[in-house]
């Protein structure tokens, strides 16, 4: 949302007695952020006002006209020679007088046709004031010649852009910021002149509604003989250029700036164009639109229409359809102003990819007790402007569609425990009646608010207070420790203490987009149709992540391109997973990413090259952490991992992660000259896992055993390991694997695993036939699960 300053201050009586700066503070810690605060023009001050006091043809050619203009009491008139096709006798224009620096250069006097030209009557573009380029500026009578036009304009205002958010569209509009504001200061809130002027004619428009539950209110007004030759006035465009519309016809003009004062979209039909009367209804199959902006579009039942009684004139709460829309040669109008249920039309928007001024409005909920209200400004400004004679609004009401007004039990107690400070009562009461809401008293220190029609948001009683913390100021709010004792389980590890766990690792939290484009997770993606945006911002941020390891790899990327050597870093966020094209799940995941050495350069540091195995040690430490000691360790081919150098980890028979070295193929294509080593754990089922009790360390002495066995080369030593756990007994407390040999003095087909076992007992010392038993059967089950033998036998 972008205002002037100037027009925020009208808003409010008395004007805030505030700098710039101290105004911006005070929206921000309203909840309302100033993201921007820009000059709202800047002008030579040889830009003056002139008033044309002639106008003459040069040698008969009505193309280029001779004027006289004056500039000011007491000076003399200068003359001038300009093309525009608006210059006429009496007018006040805007003069660059000889010095004065344009977008065209400086202005100097100089000979056209033989006669000579003291300075240029200038239009918008000329200036910097606008897009407008073949008029020259035309100000109100009442402009004084010879006043510098940053002063006519003051144009000494800045501009401001709110970041709003989502639940606030009632500041869509100047009038609801200046609520806040006002509240905020104790001042009066300024509404503009919202009187019903009188209807002058008997013509009015019938009005139809359809589809309720879609638009339950709307009002319509008729307005005949504008003046086809009249032009917005100044303060109108310049509120609009400084708001960032820009002026198109005064018309449309009116109706955005009533959009921008009272936050109320509203439309114009030509009347010529308005076959019978209005009916608001669901679209039908077969028919077609075409919109403002040319776009043309096929029409269903689930898009609601404005249509008069041949067929569509606009998508409802959205754009207008081109045919029936006002031109320079409109001398009648139909202006309207509806109430839309936000759920559904916010639907058809994003259904149908289209984001206006109007529907981010709608969308976010406007004040339905304010739509009559709304053209009557229209109607009043449509006098003003264009010399329009009116005729009587006509309305059409569905009071049972319409938001229903809410009542919501405030306590005294519950302000002060959320707040964490005694508010007195007296400033609750008159904090909420400044914001519009109307307070009942209950008992002492309990009241029932009525929720103003323009405050959709608040729905709950932490709502109320929030309102109350606003206007008391959030900065005034003393920092107390919090007195309460929250029971923190222990008994599973929570995502910050993995997260810190990470970190401990040596790993750097870095933070990506949870959009991406659709080839990065292609290439490094998971292997399964991502969740599509209908409406991306850009081709970048097309689809949302099934998998961390994209975002890491562009980060490492980026690190790469500014030297760095070494990175290691890691990320803890959600992925979402589609099914059958929809989204299904949210599941929370940890990656990490390790490329360069294992340890920073040192004289005394091992400078190798990471590789997959230091990455499998960092996952088993945080497996191991999360109380997932006996995880099964097999093989993947994933076309982005490098072959036999990726891994896969399942506990109970499910998948919690992966662990891999980038494909060399990728690497290259990536211009990454070294070994790029990731892992990816799905830290919703591995944090789930109870943790071990504490049990007293023995007292007595471990006995170990060590193995040679022969197996297939293509046996996992997971599975090896799996079938000694699941035979030893209770007395097997440690499984090690310490070598694994293929060469001379073994079968080309087989490979010679080495195992440690050792063996404890919590309260007594284990003889050596108790161990032998517990190793023979443990070699009997690994020679009947995967034909293992000893080494040597």
């Amino acid at each position: 949302m972008q205002f002037s300053e100037a027009w925020l201050r009208s808003l409010i009586a008395p004007s805030p007695q505030l700098e710039t700066k101290e105004l911006a503070d005070r929206l921000t810690m309203l909840g309302l952020e100033v993201d921007a605060i820009v000059p709202a023009g800047k002008v030579d001050r040889r830009v003056i006002v002139a008033g044309v006091i002639s106008v003459s043809p040069v040698g008969g050619d009505a193309s280029v006209q001779q004027c006289s203009v004056a500039v000011g009491a007491g000076a003399r008139p200068l003359n001038v020679l300009c093309g525009a096709p608006n210059l006429r006798r009496g007018m006040k224009a805007v003069l660059a007088q000889a010095g004065a620096e344009i977008r065209s250069g400086r202005v100097e006097s100089r000979k056209i046709r033989g006669l000579v030209s003291e300075a240029v009557l200038v239009s918008e573009a000329e200036i910097g004031l606008g897009e407008q380029s073949d008029m020259i500026i035309e100000l109100e009578s009442s402009a004084r010649p010879g006043e510098a036009l940053q002063d006519a304009l003051g144009l000494d205002d800045v501009c401001i852009s709110l970041d709003l958010t989502p639940d606030r569209g009632d500041c869509l509009g100047l009038i609801g910021i200046a609520r806040d504001l006002s509240a905020s200061l104790g001042s009066q809130l300024a509404l503009p002149g919202l009187r019903a002027p009188n209807a002058e004619i008997e013509d009015q428009v019938s009005i139809k509604l359809e589809s309720p539950e879609a638009c339950a209110s709307f009002h319509a007004a008729v307005a005949r003989d504008l003046d086809t030759d009249c032009v917005s006035p100044a303060w109108l465009r310049e509120r609009l250029r400084r708001s960032g519309l820009r002026s198109i016809h005064p018309v449309v003009d009116i109706t955005n700036y009533v959009m921008l004062e009272l936050g109320r979209p509203l439309h114009a039909f030509d009347l010529a164009r308005v076959q019978g009367g209005i009916v608001v209804r669901n679209g039908r199959e077969g028919e077609r639109v075409t919109l403002l902006d040319g776009r043309e579009l096929a029409l269903d039942s689930k898009t609601l229409v404005v249509c008069d009684h041949c067929g569509p004139m606009a998508l409802a709460g959205i754009m207008g359809d081109a045919l029936s829309g006002v031109n320079c040669s409109t001398r009648d109008v139909v202006i309207e102003c509806a109430w839309f249920n936000p759920l559904l039309l916010g639907r058809t928007a994003r259904r149908l990819g289209i984001q206006t001024d109007a529907s981010s409005r709608f969308e976010r909920g406007v004040d339905p007790s304010f739509s009559r209200a709304a053209v009557d400004r229209a109607r009043q400004l449509l006098v003003e402007v264009c010399a329009a004679k009116l005729g009587p609004v006509a309305s059409a009401v569905s009071e049972a569609h319409l938001p229903q007004p809410k009542t919501i039990r405030l306590r005294q107690a519950q302000v002060q425990r959320l707040i964490g400070q005694d508010i007195e009562p007296g400033f609750v009461e008159n904090s909420l009646s400044r914001l519009g809401f109307e307070l009942d008293p209950l008992e002492p220190g309990v009241w029932l608010a009525g929720v103003p029609s323009h405050r959709f948001d608040v729905e709950a009683e932490a709502d109320l207070v929030e309102e109350v913390a606003r206007l008391h100021g959030f900065s005034n709010v003393p920092e107390v420790p919090s007195q309460g004792i929250r029971s923190v389980s222990r008994a599973v590890r929570s995502p910050r203490s993995v997260r810190e766990f990470v970190a401990a690792l040596g790993y750097q939290e870095v933070v990506s987009f949870s959009f991406l484009p659709r080839d990065a997770l292609q290439e490094f993606g998971e292997a399964t149709d991502p969740v599509s945006l209908l409406n991306p911002m850009s081709s970048d941020q097309a689809v949302m992540r099934n998998s961390l390891i994209p975002g890491l790899m562009r980060t490492l990327v980026t690190n790469l391109s500014r030297q760095q050597s070494r990175v290691r870093i890691f990320e803890l966020g959600r992925v979402f997973l589609a099914r059958n094209a929809k989204l299904a799940s949210q599941p929370l995941r940890v990656a990490g990413l390790h490329y360069g050495g294992r340890a920073l350069e040192s004289w005394e540091a091992d400078n190798s090259t990471v590789d997959f195995f230091d990455l499998k040690g960092d996952v088993e430490r945080i497996l191991g952490y999360c109380g997932c000691e006996k995880a099964s360790w097999l093989r993947i081919s994933e076309h982005f991992c490098h072959p036999g150098r990726a891994a896969k980890m399942e506990i109970d028979g499910r998948r919690v992660g992966m662990v891999g070295e980038l494909h060399p193929n990728a690497a290259r294509a990536m211009g990454i000259d070294s070994t790029v080593c990731f892992f990816e754990l799905d830290l919703d089922l591995i944090s789930r896992r109870k943790l071990g009790r504490y049990r007293e360390p023995s007292r007595f002495p471990r006995v170990r055993r060590d193995l040679a066995i022969l197996v297939e080369r293509q046996v996992p030593v997971s599975e090896i390991e799996e079938v000694a756990w699941s035979e030893g007994s209770d007395t097997l407390c440690g499984l090690n694997v310490f070598d694994v040999y293929e060469g001379k003095g073994v079968d080309v087909s087989d490979k010679s695993v080495a195992i440690r076992l050792t063996f404890k007992a919590q309260g007594r010392t284990l003889t050596d036939e108790e161990v032998a038993q517990q190793v023979d059967q443990i070699l009997d089950r690994l020679r009947v699960r995967i034909g293992a033998r000893l080494r040597g036998i």
